[in-house]
């Protein structure tokens, strides 16, 4: 099952759970090694069988049977190396879904603290390096250790003293891993860290392009961009100079290796204790079986990258920050009955700070209630704990009389809309974009969304309508036609609860007419709770909460509250005077 979290430690044993997908691969890249091994036996018979009896038909017989295996090594290569691609391609689709599954549930007391731009390198890039070297493994390191082993088993058999010596190669790769791997090892992790930094700042400035340059400080960005890329460039160079040292090291002992056994091989040739077939299957098949060793070297960095990524991977899939909820009751419809119970809570990121303090509250059935305060006094937090985003430090929440944990969240918030201030839209055409919220909606449907949240005057002018692409954010629209869309796609998926969390902020008096008219549409009939700073959008609110560091310090209707004098009234005559939001 791909959500399933990775079974296997280390990248060997992830190999070794996907064998029954990878055993057709891995065996033609096999077989196309044994095929061409008895290469340097056919030049041993040519010499010290064929010459000296000048048999021309053995020759060509012997060169027949070298071009028939060539073939066989063709036809497998060619095919194992499709074969491996295909299953190392379904393998890395299923590890990112299982990467993207993980982060639908991890909780955002973790992700608040991650950058994206650093999850984002554990999801392509990190997959990447996996990838790179379990198709270089496969495809070409282990079929050439049974290409060589099978070499050295018969230069072993044409003399065994002589490949003995080859058994040099074991100690020398006792020291190289003593001494190298731990630090490459390090290395890797050093500089695998240093690029998540170098992506998650290069992508957090990139996204936010239009802040530096409204501010002008594109000196000051590009100032922390190249810190972080200084940083990730230096680790790069140390893994550089790591890996140059390892090389040289095995080049050197390999090439030792191979001047004692041929040095050795032709002084027996020279008091005719071996036969100069039997020099030149040396010869031919020494390079083969050092092989491994310089593939190995090859492959070292990509090896030790490689299994630090896997490392990365598995310590997201595997983490144990995830979202609290465990329940499974669903229903038809919720009828939107929401109850705080004395909710108290506080953010992973600032476990000190309380934002709620014993909040009590009940929101009847198609009630239409507003939260103001000022910034910071737990507005957003109160709607975020119904999305079940973050879960109640004390208290609880009840929907329609069942608590919170008893529900199945993922369930309940598609029974919810929200329309946020920044609306985000995705890349993709208009009509991508409504479907978001009812994937299944016809076009009919769709259309009638867009008239209800006056969206459908202006699609009707775009180039291209409803297949007019947006651009990532929907930087194509104005302000006031993102909300416009957004209120949309809430009417396509019919809530029994809306959350408005200040859908009207920061706009102008026609984009604020339009979409508020909108607003009441949608409003009919379902609980709808309103998080505003602009005043005038909440005249109508059944009940309006106003919060204070935290706590509610009044309740009542909008003229209630205004007659009384208290906190909601000052800030209505702030808006008066000040801002002048508050229209009559």
């Amino acid at each position: 099952m791909i959500r399933e979290a990775l079974a296997s430690r280390t990248l060997t044993g992830y190999l070794w759970d996907s064998r029954d997908r990878l055993w057709r691969g891995l065996g033609l890249a096999l077989a196309r090694s044994l095929a061409i091994a008895p290469c340097p036996w056919l030049f041993q018979r040519m010499i010290d069988v064929a010459v000296p009896a000048h048999d021309y038909g053995a020759v060509l017989q012997l060169a027949g049977v070298f071009v028939g295996l060539l073939g066989v090594h063709y036809v497998c290569s060619v095919w194992g190396a499709n074969e491996i691609a295909k299953a190392m391609a379904q393998m890395m689709v299923e590890l990112r879904s299982r990467l993207f599954f993980k982060l639908q549930f991890l909780s955002f007391g973790y992700l608040d603290q991650q950058k994206t731009g650093r999850l984002l390198s554990k999801y392509a890039f990190d997959t990447q390096k996996v990838e790179a070297l379990l198709y270089n493994v496969l495809n070409q390191f282990l079929p050439n250790i049974l290409y060589g082993g099978s070499i050295f088993v018969i230069l072993a058999i044409l003399n065994w003293r002589l490949a003995g010596v080859l058994a040099l190669v074991l100690p020398a790769y006792g020291i190289a891993k003593y001494y190298f791997f731990a630090r490459i090892q390090d290395s890797n992790r050093e500089a695998r860290v240093a690029q998540e930094k170098l992506t998650g700042t290069a992508s957090e400035y990139i996204s936010a392009l239009r802040l530096v340059r409204s501010f002008g400080e594109e000196r000051q960005a590009e100032a922390d961009l190249d810190r972080s890329s200084l940083d990730f460039a230096r680790q790069r160079v140390h893994q550089s100079y790591l890996n140059a040292i390892f090389g040289t090291f095995w080049y050197v002992s390999s090439q030792v290796i191979a001047l004692i056994v041929m040095a050795g091989g032709a002084l027996l040739a020279i008091h005719g204790t071996l036969s100069f077939g039997t020099l030149f299957a040396f010869v031919a098949g020494l390079p083969i079986v050092l092989g491994p060793i310089q593939a190995f070297v090859g492959l070292s960095e990509q090896f030790f990258i490689g299994r630090e990524s896997y490392g990365s991977i598995k310590e997201l899939i595997d983490s144990a920050y995830v979202e609290e909820w465990r329940g499974t009751k669903r229903v038809a419809r919720l009828r939107g009955e929401i109850v705080y119970e004395n909710v108290a809570f506080s953010y992973p990121t600032a476990p000190d700070r309380r934002v709620l303090h014993g909040i009590n509250l009940h929101l009847r059935p198609g009630e239409h209630i507003s939260f103001v305060g000022p910034s910071g006094s737990g507005k957003s937090t109160l709607a975020n704990l119904l999305l079940g985003l973050y879960a109640p430090g004390a208290g609880r929440i009840l929907i329609d009389g069942v608590p919170q944990a008893e529900w199945d969240m993922r369930w309940v918030r598609r029974q919810l809309a929200v329309v946020l201030q920044d609306s985000l839209l995705l890349s993709g055409t208009i009509a991508e974009n409504l479907r978001f919220a009812r994937a299944d909606a016809t076009d009919a449907e769709i259309r009638t969304a867009a008239q209800q949240a006056n969206a459908e005057d202006f699609i009707a002018r775009l180039p291209q309508g409803y297949a007019t692409p947006v651009g990532e954010r929907g930087v194509t629209l104005s302000g006031g036609q993102r909300q416009r869309l957004a209120i949309a796609r809430a009417v396509l998926r019919n809530p029994p609860v809306l959350i408005l969390d200040e859908a009207t902020s920061a706009l102008d008096y026609e984009s604020e007419r339009l979409i508020q008219e909108a607003l009441d549409r949608l409003s009919a009939g379902r609980t709808v709770i309103t998080i505003a700073h602009r005043l005038s959008t909440i005249r109508n609110a059944h009940r309006i909460i106003v919060l204070a560091a935290g706590r509610i310090t009044e309740e009542g209707d909008f003229a209630t509250l205004t007659a009384k004098g208290g906190a909601f009234a000052r800030l209505v005559a702030a808006q008066n005077t000040g801002d002048g939001f508050l229209r009559p």
